[in-house]
């Protein structure tokens, strides 16, 4: 396993993530012979040259300086997930399984189950107020919440996370001896520290904007479900959306104003059916696990006693003013019930307190009426004494 860690390490800090050819030449060949090919000067590639030149024993020795370790396929924290990366169809020209991970944390990768969400680094203060409340019921149900460490959605999703005291893992678009954003160094330390932060590339490798796209299939792979808040038009978002779909994983939509400019991806992936919609932590995990979920609990309204009455009878009831008696006549010409039909009924709601008799001939609605429908079931089928 010695040979195969440093091969994959090298080529790993050789050639930039997301080589869908090299990841192939690799599963056909294996990590060992292509490095062992490269480190020959064989191929005269950029790959080959700076294979040649590379000093494994001091990247080794820069890993335990920084205070991580490098997993590869077949450790036991290995998250073997990722592996559904060799069959899915690659997104933007990059893909594959990567060749190992740079992790630095507590964090058990392989036994983490995890959410990812993700959304715009401009978001709106609804959309971080969603991200963080959503992120701490994720974490309080035993979910990690995976994100890109990134500002906006991302940092609102760990933080959330962190102040639950659940884990969360963010997935580094360059190396982890710097981590970035600069500005969220504060908070990448902490998930360091009680969760993980995770990369594929070498510690000093910088981010760019094409490192970003290529770790979003990271996230999408390491989680069981993506869920974006917010993402505008030409959102960084829809790249991890893309993957999550690639490898058949759920994607979970939060809605936003329509007015809102951040709200334009998350809905076109619901009007599309690329997406489901979630309005909140219940939504999320029944869309997970359907069948170890609770039924979402949602608002309802409180029974009241008109709500056993018969229809006839609650028509009558809503016709009378609410602040005014009114005659038979008058009720009659707005339900349409003969003045002996209409009597009869009235007396069946005095007598279940519903209606009161002001005058002959004048009602109006109870000023105490019932609070429950128990007692007076009965009446509804008896005629009044």
């Amino acid at each position: 396993m010695d040979g195969e860690r440093r091969a994959r390490m090298g080529l790993a800090a050789a050639h930039d993530a997301g080589d869908v050819g090299l990841a192939k030449l690799i599963a056909e060949q294996g990590a060992v012979d292509v490095w062992e090919y490269l480190r020959a000067g064989h191929g005269k590639t950029s790959i080959a040259r700076r294979a040649s030149q590379l000093d494994v024993d001091s990247l080794m020795r820069r890993t335990d300086q920084i205070g991580a370790r490098f997993l590869i396929p077949g450790d036991e924290q290995w998250p073997t997930c990722l592996g559904e990366l060799e069959w899915s169809e690659p997104v933007g020209g990059v893909g594959g399984v990567p060749l190992g991970l740079w992790v630095a944390g507590p964090a058990n990768l392989a036994e983490t189950s995890s959410l990812a969400m993700v959304g715009s680094r401009a978001s709106t203060a609804y959309g971080e107020h969603v991200a963080a409340d959503w992120a701490v019921g994720i974490a309080e149900h035993g979910y990690c919440v995976l994100s890109g460490g990134a500002y906006g959605i991302d940092s609102c999703a760990h933080r959330g996370a962190l102040a639950a005291g659940g884990a969360t893992v963010a997935v580094m678009a360059g190396g982890l001896a710097q981590l970035y954003p600069a500005g969220n160094s504060v908070l990448l330390e902490k998930i360091r520290d009680s969760g993980a932060v995770v990369s594929e590339h070498p510690p000093d490798r910088p981010p760019s904007r094409a490192r970003f796209l290529v770790r979003n299939r990271l996230i999408a792979a390491l989680a069981k479900a993506t869920v974006i808040v917010e993402g505008a038009l030409r959102s960084g978002a829809q790249n991890t959306v893309s993957w999550a779909l690639s490898l058949q994983r759920p994607v979970l939509a939060a809605p936003g104003p329509v007015t809102s400019a951040m709200s334009v991806t998350p809905h076109r992936l619901v009007r599309s059916g690329q997406a489901t919609l979630v309005t909140n932590v219940e939504d999320i995990l029944t869309s997970v696990e359907p069948l170890k979920s609770a039924i979402p609990d949602y608002p309802r309204e409180e029974p009241t006693a008109m709500d056993g009455l018969t229809p006839d009878l609650a028509q009558i009831c809503e016709s009378l003013p609410a602040r005014r008696s009114a005659s038979v006549d008058e009720l009659c010409a707005v339900t349409g019930e003969s003045a002996w039909s209409l009597m009869v009924s009235l007396g069946r709601l005095k007598q279940m307190g519903f209606v009161a008799e002001v005058s002959p001939g004048m009602w109006r609605v109870s000023t105490r009426p019932p609070q429950t429908t128990g007692s007076g079931q009965d009446a509804l089928i008896s005629p009044p004494s």
